[in-house]
């Protein structure tokens, strides 16, 4: 009970103690949060606001979307370099909000510490600059000795945040150099769209024939065979060549891209998802470059191979793609042509 003056009030000591208890309390809530550093922006040494990421997206994506339109869709490393640096944002923003929580939580700890009583006041309310207190090292050391799991958390998050936004940030460097190498190819890229002109499929091929948009005579079964009047002249030349495959797969109803449409055939190196043997493998590496080095005269968009890409629209040479976690999801059991 606080003690009493002759007078019946509260003595001026007691309840001078009581408000400085408060006081030091939100200070130190207040100086805990300062003393660690907000994720985002320059105070933990990180490139970009999300805030800026998310404007920086923006910008590259609707320069993504004119490139498309005038490059004849589906620019393939582009799209992959736009969905990773979406999943890179994204993780970015996660690891924000988890570590921003995790800030609140320990500034409130701090607070909840002292006063219960077990964070000695005395250095604190004795110092000139309260908030410079309760950055000690010895206020630190004390609540990293009494809640040393949610510091380690803090800290653990404040690293993965900073990484999130490190690995958002190449991403977008990503986009912005594919987008950069795409666009300095606008004289021949159109060149070639004009030479190539669109062409469509007439109608899917019936089970037992090429007709009307099938190949006929290949050395190799197909599967989906309804392709455009280019993609077969390119199927029968790469398979009288390289003939036979375990298989070749064209068409495939439903697929928003090339196979739907008819414009791409996969030339398989082994079946069942398994990795082609060292012999097939290098089958494979004579198939894509034979592709590449008559693409022009074949009206070839782009070849995938072993999760790369070369696409002619683009300045030249294999790309690296991103991991879609598979043998066949990343083209290690089969080379991937589109034509234009």
């Amino acid at each position: 009970m606080a003690a009493l003056d002759p007078n019946g009030r509260t003595s001026r000591t007691s309840r001078g103690r009581t408000a400085a208890r408060r006081l030091t309390a939100l200070i130190l809530a207040v100086g805990v949060s300062a003393a660690l550093p907000p994720v985002s922006g320059s105070a933990a040494g990180l490139p970009q606001e999300p805030k800026d990421l998310k404007k920086e997206y923006a910008k590259l994506k609707a320069r993504s979307e004119k490139l498309s339109k005038e490059y004849r869709g589906e620019l393939v490393s582009l799209e992959e370099a736009k969905k990773a640096a979406e999943r890179a944002g994204a993780d970015a923003a996660k690891a924000d909000r988890e570590y921003d929580a995790a800030r609140i939580g320990v500034a409130r700890m701090a607070s909840t510490t002292y006063m219960t009583g077990r964070l000695d006041m005395v250095p604190i309310i004795s110092s000139a600059e309260p908030v410079a207190a309760v950055r000690d090292a010895a206020v630190i050391e004390h609540l990293s000795q009494n809640n040393g799991r949610r510091i380690k958390n803090l800290r653990v998050l404040t690293d993965r945040a900073a990484r999130s936004h490190e690995t958002a940030n190449k991403k977008l460097a990503e986009v912005k150099k594919e987008i950069e190498d795409l666009e300095g190819q606008r004289a021949r890229v159109k060149k070639l769209l004009a030479k190539y002109k669109p062409e469509v499929t007439k109608a899917p091929a019936p089970a037992g024939g090429g007709r009307p948009d099938g190949a006929t005579g290949a050395k190799s079964p197909i599967v989906g065979n309804s392709m455009t009047a280019r993609m077969r002249t390119v199927l029968l030349e790469v398979d009288g060549k390289f003939g036979p495959f375990p298989t070749i797969g064209c068409a495939r109803p439903g697929d928003p891209q090339d196979h739907g449409s008819g414009r791409a055939c996969d030339f398989m190196e082994s079946t069942g998802g398994r990795m082609p043997s060292a012999s097939a493998q290098a089958h494979g590496d004579r198939v894509a470059q034979y592709v590449i080095d008559n693409a022009s005269r074949l009206g070839i968009k782009y070849v995938i191979w072993k999760q790369r890409i070369y696409d002619m629209r683009g300045s030249g040479g294999w790309r690296q793609m991103e991991d879609r976690g598979s043998v066949t999801q990343n083209h290690f059991d089969h080379v991937h042509v589109s034509v234009l």
